[in-house]
């Protein structure tokens, strides 16, 4: 947090305590809403019911959708009835769907009863859907004219719901059968005669998004076509909501701490969790995996007892093959699944991604190779033994490479997560294979020397 920001927080807290409410509005005046939010994430509850309260509904809604999770959740819960209702009104229909969604069941109840019909069913219909799908993310308010209208119509019809359409930059175009068909920008109302036919000037390719489609796909549409807005439509292609960029950039927060967590053996849930038996609870699986698959290390281990036991220096370069193995297994997995994260993963590139990894890991692996060669005759002056770490080595970074980039594309595949398999699991599976090779390698020579 910047040094300025932690001075706000004391600031606005010692106000706060000595009652000097006038100087506390002049103070929260001139600040943006999401530092607001980021000094009421500090506060206790009692102390960011007082600031709330001091904010008009607007700027207070707006706050309130800037604040952590579950600040946001117990702020709701502390106001009544009206009081959200009022703020619910000042929100677009996402964002007011999201707040409501938080609220305990006999709360929401009684604030629906509260709501404006139009208000009511808008919110209904956003909560049928998925919260990571494209109809989650969506806002219901757009603009929109028919492919027969006119320019004037247009500009008439914008006038009229500005103030209830956030940012409207975009007037979609749909036919008599609500398809979406076209869009305008708000620079072709100003600039085209008034008279002109919509459907003569509106741009026809106009990239829109399937209400199921996944969150993670719809950023990477975003991406991929570099909009800031996006309209929704539903099975038969009718125009049923747009999604904005700054809901894009909440869902690519979230997916790049949902996988970095992954990549770590822990969960995003936990970040904000302040008991430590639930975040126990989420850590202990991904622990289990590593302590079970150490314990097979270990079996494995004794069944070669004998031969540590006759050459004994062999045990000193397990943790440097294991190690080596999990670093390029997990390397490989991070690539892979940051490839499949942004869709440029697909049936051709498949192969095309793996045999990389295995040139790569090839490369690597005469380098490592060739060093640890060196290291151990300068040590041992015996060459058997450097070549015999030599090839070692190499083998197990082959087959790190292979299992970590080919997992990843193996869970997608079936559907699953692949950002799991770039943590403890890849890591457990490439200590036990190279183990076992390095010592039935290690067996190997002792065998013929």
């Amino acid at each position: 947090m910047e040094p300025d920001r932690i001075q706000d927080i004391e600031y606005a807290r010692a106000l706060i305590e000595a009652g000097r409410l006038q100087e506390l509005d002049e103070f929260l005046d001139p600040l943006h809403s999401a530092d607001i939010a980021e000094i009421l994430d500090e506060l206790e509850v009692g102390q960011q019911i007082v600031v709330l309260k001091r904010l008009d509904n607007e700027r207070a809604a707006e706050v309130l959708t800037e604040l952590d999770s579950k600040s946001g959740q117990a702020l709701l819960h502390l106001l009544t009835d009206h009081e959200v209702v009022a703020l619910l009104g000042e929100l677009p229909s996402d964002d007011a769907a999201d707040l409501i969604s938080t609220l305990p069941p006999e709360k929401t109840e009684r604030v629906e009863a509260l709501l404006p019909s139009e208000d009511r069913d808008e919110i209904h219909e956003l909560l049928e859907f998925g919260p990571e799908t494209a109809g989650g993310l969506m806002q219901v308010e757009r603009v929109w004219v028919r492919e027969d209208a006119n320019i004037q119509d247009a500009i008439d019809f914008v006038r009229r719901v500005a103030d209830e359409v956030e940012s409207p930059q975009r007037v979609y175009v749909v036919s008599e059968s609500d398809e979406l068909v076209g869009v305008l920008s708000i620079m072709d109302l100003v600039l085209r005669e008034p008279s002109v036919r919509v459907r003569d000037v509106m741009e026809r390719n106009v990239p829109s998004v399937p209400v199921d489609m996944d969150q993670e796909q719809v950023a990477a549409l975003f991406s991929k076509y570099d909009e800031f807005t996006m309209p929704v439509v539903d099975v038969e292609g009718r125009l049923v909501g747009r999604i904005t960029m700054d809901d894009i950039i909440d869902v690519m927060e979230e997916e790049a701490t949902e996988d970095i967590t992954a990549i770590a053996g822990t969960t995003d849930e936990e970040m904000g969790e302040t008991s430590i038996v639930l975040v126990s609870r989420s850590r202990l699986p991904w622990l289990l995996i590593g302590f079970f698959g150490e314990v097979i290390g270990a079996v494995l281990m004794s069944r070669y007892e004998a031969s540590l036991a006759t050459f004994v220096v062999l045990v000193f370069f397990i943790p440097l093959i294991v190690a080596t193995a999990g670093n390029i297994g997990v390397q490989a997995a991070v690539v892979v699944v940051r490839e499949i994260a942004l869709g440029q993963i697909d049936l051709k590139r498949t192969g095309q991604r793996v045999f990389k990894e295995i040139q790569v890991a090839f490369l690597n692996g005469m380098v490592l190779g060739a060093l640890l060669f060196g290291l151990v005759y300068a040590w041992r002056q015996d060459a058997a033994l450097g070549a015999l770490l030599w090839v070692t080595l190499l083998l197990v970074i082959f087959v790190a490479a292979v299992m970590g980039s080919a997992i990843p594309l193996f869970l997608n595949r079936l559907r699953v997560d692949p950002a799991l398999a770039s943590g403890p699991f890849v890591t457990v599976s490439n200590d036990i294979v190279g183990m076992a090779i390095y010592l039935t390698l290690a067996t190997a020579y002792l065998r013929t020397h």
